[in-house]
């Protein structure tokens, strides 16, 4: 990797390509995964490594959704097993949100039964 690449939050094209074929999962979730995904803390030495913590009203502002959308986009993300969602131990009414890894394209097949269409 070089250094120019340390710069950007690289999301697997499974998350465009066969997600969005699942049931409620739609190119904005996949946006909005790619968002949390940015908004992580990167650094391996910090307690909230891999996880993001923004209010929502910020997340609102920098995505232009609105709350429900967010909450919809949340919600869809963990219901396929995208995201881990947390209340803070330390702030009241505070979220954490950890974006996890998507599956294998074999692993998605396996389980959804849905391949990459092929041209």
């Amino acid at each position: 990797m070089t250094n120019k690449d340390a710069l950007f939050t690289q999301i697997p094209l499974i998350i465009y390509r066969l997600y969005p074929q699942l049931d409620g999962f739609d190119l904005g979730t996949a946006g909005f995964y790619g968002y949390l995904k940015s908004m992580c803390q990167h650094s391996s030495r910090h307690a909230l490594y891999g996880k993001t913590w923004l209010k929502q009203e910020t997340m609102t502002t920098y995505t232009g959704l609105s709350p429900y959308k967010i909450r919809q986009h949340t919600a869809m993300l963990c219901r396929y097993g995208l995201l881990n969602v947390t209340k803070s131990d330390r702030i009241p009414n505070k979220l954490i949100y950890e974006p996890l890894e998507p599956l294998t394209y074999a692993e998605f097949h396996e389980k959804y039964g849905i391949e990459e269409m092929t041209k």
